[in-house]
């Protein structure tokens, strides 16, 4: 404030004193002389004082007959060759000082025209290889551009309430990772964002047997080190997926406990023992690993084909799983409702379970009825086998010779708007239908009996596994008094009821045809009795003869009835096990009863 007051007060000085000079110089002329024309500072200190009116004046004066001296002009000559002098070199200088602004300029502009060319030149690249970007308004010009590689229908993310108690945070994490900034680096290129600088990670399966690691899923590693933007994204994308896979398959893990899975040390354990091996344990290991450690290496191992098709197929099913929610939110959506509907987690271990479970079972089932057929062969009873290990498998394999992908369908049910390789991933959804036929000879002509055989295998209701179900021909549930039909829970009381029917079929029907009429059938066992020849010499005598089918081998045992104390030769047996140089058991008994 002081110095604003000290300020005015100079000018009003100055003012006063420029006002008072010309008032002075004008008062020489007697009709411009005025005492108001001056300050009052001037009036009261000068004019009062004695200062007369003109005593200040100005006049022109006439230079043109003025002759200067010779030094005076030398003089004024060389300095006004020195100011023409200081002019041009002000002038050069200031010439210099642009021409090297100029030249600045234009190598800043050239840096940031090549800077921006080479920026932008990788945004197009990106964007041809089908990324999509986005626009970041928030950061304003400096960061114009993000890339979202995350899979738009994943990361659906759940939380088992024994591992998250905030939702909100595993699913936050999960969809920053899915964007990454496209930053400019001083070069111009594409600056990494620390999403996608991170290593890359991969799905690791291998297979345990007796604890020996006889397989390993294989993935090849990237060893480029000025590896192409476009490609870092790949790799971030898929390391993205890969976690996803395991991340739903650790949730899923604790709802399968009890069909042999278990979650340790960060490792997913699943019990795939086969039936053929007794004494053997083998399981799926599952894990998630940096993928420079999964890199394919000179060793290769008896079950890599089979940890890389389990490893292949989670990538499948869930790659699957994410059109189907794409497909779901493309269709109208249901009535609205105040409950909350819960996202289905996808089936990715329990579809792996059903297929080792149904291929266990079906296996097992058909290696028995495979035995049998051969043995009963060997017996002279002809039989036949048809096999299929799942139904909708054996009519894809039959049909993808003559594929149509533009009209195939799956049945009614199937929606025009999924693609054909997703209605062929339906298929590995659904429960597995297995179908096994055993013909026997029928007794009253050449026409074959059939037992039916149905293996179905789900992971939820509502069987919760393997379920057999076997139907009988209409004519031995007549001769026999049988139920039509029966289920089973497992191979071996399935195999165990098929002994009994078959030794019962044996003994009934097909012996006391063969041997009729001297053979009688008594009682529900699988036993009949048979009347030798008798002749002038040896009199007739009764045979007693068991039947007895186990684990798909065939004896039979003849016991003479009529021999006191069972003497030597009284009880005789043969056991057939597929040996086709065997006599039939029709030649056995004719040869021991006649």
């Amino acid at each position: 404030m002081a110095s604003c007051l000290t300020c005015y007060r100079w000018a009003k000085f100055a003012a006063n004193n420029a006002v008072d000079l010309i008032s002075l110089v004008l008062s020489a002329d007697p009709n411009k002389r005025q005492a108001t024309s001056f300050s009052h500072t001037f009036r009261a200190q000068g004019l009062e004082q004695g200062i007369p009116f003109g005593s200040f004046g100005m006049s022109r004066e006439n230079h043109e007959r003025h002759v200067r001296k010779m030094e005076e002009q030398q003089s004024l000559h060389e300095y006004a060759q020195r100011q023409e002098l200081v002019a041009k070199g002000a002038r050069m200088e200031a010439l210099d000082t642009a021409t090297d602004e100029i030249l600045k300029a234009a190598k800043k502009l050239e840096r940031e025209v090549r800077r921006e060319t080479r920026y932008w030149q990788e945004i197009v690249s990106i964007s041809d290889k089908g990324w999509p970007l986005q626009r970041m308004r928030q950061y304003g010009p400096k960061l114009p551009f993000a890339v979202r590689y995350g899979l738009p229908e994943g990361m659906l993310v759940r939380c088992h309430p024994s591992v998250c108690t905030n939702l909100d945070i595993a699913s936050n994490r999960f969809k920053n990772r899915g964007l990454a900034p496209l930053r400019m680096d001083r070069d111009g290129s594409i600056m990494l964002d620390p999403n996608l600088a991170l290593k890359p990670k991969t799905l690791r399966v291998r297979i345990s047997e007796n604890g020996n690691i006889t397989g390993t899923s294989r993935l090849s590693v990237e060893r480029d080190d000025n590896m192409a933007i476009e490609k870092t994204i790949q790799l971030a994308r898929d390391s993205l997926f890969e976690e996803e896979i395991y991340h739903e398959m650790s949730l899923e893990s604790r709802e399968l406990l009890a069909y042999g899975v278990e979650y340790r040390d960060s490792e997913i354990h699943v019990d795939i023992s086969r039936p053929s091996a007794q004494h053997m344990s083998r399981k799926l290991l599952i894990d998630l690993i940096p993928r420079a450690d999964g890199m394919a290496g000179d060793q290769h191992q008896a079950s890599d084909w089979l940890a890389k098709s389990v490893a292949e197929g989670l990538r499948l099913l869930l790659a699957h799983e994410h059109n189907m929610r794409l497909h779901r939110r493309s269709q109208l959506p249901p009535p609205m409702t105040k409950h909350k509907r819960e996202v289905p987690p996808p089936a990715l271990l329990r579809t792996v379970i059903t297929v080792f479970k149904h291929l266990k079972g079906v296996d097992s089932l058909h290696r028995y009825l495979d035995t049998v057929a051969k043995t009963l062969q060997s017996a002279g009873i002809v039989v036949d086998v048809e096999k299929t290990r799942e139904g909708s498998w054996s009519n894809l394999a039959d049909s993808l010779g003559a594929f149509d992908f533009g009209a195939f369908s799956l049945g009614p049910s199937s929606k025009q708007s999924i693609s054909a390789s997703d209605q062929l991933l339906e298929v590995f959804l659904k429960p597995f239908d297995g179908l096994a036929i055993l013909s026997l000879p029928s007794i009253s002509g050449t026409q074959l009996e059939d037992i039916v055989i149905n293996t179905r295998t789900t992971i939820g209701p509502p069987n919760f596994g393997t379920e057999h179900l076997l139907s009988l021909p209409r004519a031995l549930l007549a001769d026999l008094g049988l139920q039509q039909q029966l289920k089973f829970s497992s191979v071996d009381e399935t195999t165990s009821y098929l002994d009994w029917i078959l030794s019962l079929h044996i003994a009934h029907r097909q012996l006391r045809k063969d041997f009729s009429p001297r053979a009688t059938v008594k009682g529900n066992e699988a036993r009949l009795s048979i009347r030798s020849r008798g002749t002038k010499k040896t009199p007739t005598t009764d045979y007693d003869v068991a039947i007895e089918m186990q684990n798909g081998k065939l004896k039979v045992t003849a016991l003479d009835i009529n021999s006191p104390g069972l003497a030597e030769g009284a009880n005789q047996s043969r056991t057939w096990s597929g040996n086709s140089e065997e006599p039939s058991v029709v030649e056995f008994l004719n040869n021991l009863v006649g």
